[in-house]
């Protein structure tokens, strides 16, 4: 019998689990054995309540699974899901503790063949990114200043009235030229090319904005055309891309100058704000008038100073007798100098001379003596001579330059009534009361008769009345 179990032992040594144990296990089982998996398959029994949950079933020819897609995964889905679309799926193997059900939590959905697009997608922005078709440094910059912009889009979606509203709306001046082509379709991206080209031709805008609104990957896949994106890397204008939403990337939002996420975003981006343009003109009016009036008062300023150094005659001649009577000082102290020397000389030479013999040495003394005394007078008399000229030269100048020395040789000045000079005889009539200036006296005379000079006949002045009646 000591080989023999009883069944409270066998019991007592096997693993018993409730089916809530059960159900846990075999959940961290799958999900500890699988991966995420991609499954491709067809949808059925799709519930979409109110939580915002998706709930259906994947299946093919033979078999078929539960799949649970929640709210924070699907609402990254381009494309919503429907009742016998065939999909392809990211998702994760799982257990539905309550029930025992097995099931896919799926993450990511998109329609079956979206794949391929993906992975031709990834191999053309790869080989392009090598080539360096995406380097920053080789696109242009962008500005907000422009003073044409070209639209390439849709002439009848609505990316074409967002932009034109918003560009309308930030700088109403903003001009605006469209080239129409189609956004979708096998035709698209060769239109699309077409116009990036024969804007270039034209030349005629500054900016390109090549924009369309939301869509599928099928529907944007015009846009990752390799020929497209060739064509926007060696456009001389600058493209600006706002293709679909903000999660949308394509080929040409790489290639392009600047990609915007949305076409509002692209016109925003582009355009002035007209009260930006306002601010900026109110302060560079303000600007301008500072500038100008710092350049009067600098100007005012300067014409005060070359006032000042401007020198009447009588500042003149002051000056002049200034400069004299330093020369004259200078001179006298130079003199004084010589004289002081001779002095200083001549009681070296008596010092001498009471220790020496002064039979020839007195004599040579007195001789030198006497040489310089003259040579200092002859100095000064030429000194003041030729002071005295120049300052005799001075007052000649200023005499020829007086009116009233031109009169003291028996000149007069002659004026009209109204103080005007007469110059020439015409300026007078016969009966005109005129007016002369002599060096010590004036007279007032009445022209009887006037005879023009250096002519072969007298020319008699017309009388008053006649002259009216002419």
């Amino acid at each position: 019998m000591a080989g023999i179990k009883t069944i409270e032992q066998q019991q007592y040594q096997r693993k018993i689990y409730n089916v809530s144990e059960l159900n846990r296990r075999c959940k961290q089982t799958l999900e500890s054995q699988f991966s995420t998996i991609w499954l491709e398959a067809e949808i059925s029994n799709l519930a979409m309540p109110a939580s915002g949950h998706w709930y259906f079933s994947l299946k093919d020819s033979k078999a078929q699974v539960r799949c649970a897609m929640f709210k924070g995964k699907n609402r990254a889905c381009r494309v919503p899901p429907d009742e016998g679309m065939k999909v392809l799926v990211r998702a994760k193997v799982s257990l539905f503790e309550p029930r025992g059900e097995f099931q896919l939590i799926v993450e990511y959905l998109e329609p079956a063949g979206i794949g391929q697009l993906l992975q031709q997608y990834e191999e053309l922005k790869s080989k392009l990114a090598l080539e360096g078709l995406f380097d920053e440094q080789s696109k242009q910059e962008i500005s907000h200043c422009y003073h044409t912009i070209g639209i390439i889009t849709s002439s009848t979606g609505a990316a074409i009235h967002d932009v034109i509203s918003v560009i309308r709306r930030r700088y109403p001046l903003q001009k605006l030229i469209i080239y129409p082509c189609l956004v979708q379709g096998n035709q698209a991206a060769d239109q699309i090319i077409n116009q990036i080209i024969l804007a270039n031709q034209r030349n005629e805008v500054e900016l390109l904005l090549l924009v369309r609104g939301g869509g599928s990957m099928e529907d944007l896949w015009c846009f990752n055309s390799e020929l497209l994106a060739r064509t926007i890397h060696h456009s001389c204008l600058p493209i600006v891309t706002g293709i679909g939403h903000e999660v949308d990337f394509t080929i040409a939002d790489y290639v392009a100058d600047l990609r915007a996420p949305t076409p509002s975003a692209a016109a925003e981006r582009t355009t002035q704000d007209q009260r930006e343009v306002s601010e900026h003109l109110n302060a560079l009016t303000v600007w301008q008038i500072s500038f100008i009036e710092l350049k009067l008062q600098n100007l005012s300023q300067k014409l005060d100073w070359l006032q000042r150094q401007l020198q009447s005659p009588e500042r003149l001649i002051k000056n002049r007798e200034q400069q004299l009577e330093l020369l004259k000082q200078r001179m006298v102290t130079c003199v004084q100098q010589k004289l002081n020397q001779s002095q200083n000389l001549l009681h070296t030479s008596h010092l001498k001379l009471s220790h020496l013999d002064p039979g020839a040495l007195i004599q040579t003394a007195i001789e030198r003596h006497l040489q310089l005394k003259t040579r200092l007078i002859q100095a000064i008399e030429k000194n003041l001579s030729a002071s005295v000229n120049r300052f005799r030269e001075f007052s000649l100048l200023l005499d020829s330059l007086s009116p009233l020395a031109t009169l003291g040789r028996g000149y007069s000045l002659t004026k009209t009534a109204d103080g005007t000079l007469v110059k020439d005889v015409t300026q007078i009539k016969i009966g005109d009361t005129i007016f002369s200036t002599l060096k010590n006296a004036s007279l007032e005379s009445q022209v009887t008769k006037a005879t023009q000079l250096n002519a072969d006949t007298t020319v008699p002045v017309p009388p008053q009345d006649a002259l009216i009646n002419t």
